[in-house]
């Protein structure tokens, strides 16, 4: 979804966050999962794993056993808002501040490279702040 230049069409915020991607990201990524793995005894195998833990920390209760299957999906996409939040993507409701909508609609389509890259970027934003 590329807009032409001297449009009077918004830019594209997704682009413009996957053009802007740090060099480092890998080297940041790699960091963050360290940072985590001393912070929980064990690294995340996974993005996902990382999502779950920040709809897990965002819900504010810790961990709970036994958990579903959808309860566990909950917490994933959770994480993910939380983390699109992180980069202006995703934002709570002012009706309803445990519901969520997106800034930009409709996204645009991303490769799969994209969107994993996407999810590093908003997820170290989101961790920004914890980081060393």
């Amino acid at each position: 979804m590329r807009r032409a230049s001297g449009s009077n069409e918004m830019p594209d915020p997704i682009g413009q966050w996957l053009r802007a991607a740090d060099p480092d990201l890998e080297e940041r990524w790699k960091q963050l999962l360290a940072h985590l793995e001393t912070l929980l005894g064990r690294m995340p195998a996974s993005i996902e794993q990382v999502l779950f833990l920040i709809g897990v920390q965002e819900r504010g209760r810790g961990y709970e056993p036994g958990l579903s299957r959808e309860q566990k999906q909950d917490l994933i996409m959770e994480g993910a808002r939380c983390a699109f939040a992180a980069i202006g993507l995703y934002r709570r409701t002012a009706a309803d501040p445990t519901r969520w909508e997106p800034t930009l609609s409709p996204w645009p389509e991303l490769s799969r490279e994209d969107q994993e890259k996407l999810l590093r970027i908003a997820i170290l934003e989101y961790f920004k702040p914890l980081l060393p």
